[in-house]
């Protein structure tokens, strides 16, 4: 069941990564276009740009909780003993979650807060809990993500504990 939602969850993030980027690289191309060439603008397309690359950097960054491409010390852990890297490793991996965990809240809360103020953007008159929907979704997509790593981590024994095992996607 485990592998069945992950590949979905894969397929969703890199979907929604792939086609937010197309699309604001596109917008942002044309309406380039338009103003040196044709002297005109798109007076959407700015902000629109600006929420599309928001959408693909908060979906990427769930992304990359999967296949293990965050930023991390790991030379610290690599040259602890296995037994020790590896507790060190969950003691951090369970602060990533609690954090994610903080920022799946405060996303929901924000979004209900704006739901309930009915605020739009100005340009493209979008609610803005739609906007920020990206917020919670892709914080629970990460936390979920951190979570299989622990699990995975949980199962190796102290002794044959590696980095790359546990975090970096094979």
């Amino acid at each position: 069941m485990f592998d069945r939602l992950d590949r979905y969850l894969e397929i969703f993030s890199t979907t929604v990564m792939m086609l937010t980027m197309s699309i604001a690289t596109l917008v942002a191309f044309i309406n380039v276009v338009l103003r040196y060439v044709f002297n005109m603008s798109l007076t959407w397309a700015g902000e629109l740009t600006s929420y599309l690359f928001i959408w693909s950097a908060l979906f990427g960054a769930a992304y990359g909780f999967k296949i293990g491409m965050h930023l991390g010390v790991t030379i610290v852990i690599q040259k602890l003993r296995p037994k020790v890297a590896k507790y060190l490793l969950s003691f951090s991996l369970v602060i990533i979650v609690i954090y994610l965990i903080a920022l799946i809240v405060w996303g929901y809360n924000f979004c209900v807060f704006n739901y309930e103020l009915e605020q739009v953007s100005i340009d493209l008159e979008l609610p803005f809990w739609i906007i920020y929907l990206c917020v919670p979704i892709s914080m629970s997509i990460a936390s979920y993500q951190v979570i299989l790593k622990i699990i995975k981590l949980l199962k190796v024994p102290g002794d044959q504990f590696s980095y790359d095992m546990v975090m970096k996607e094979h």
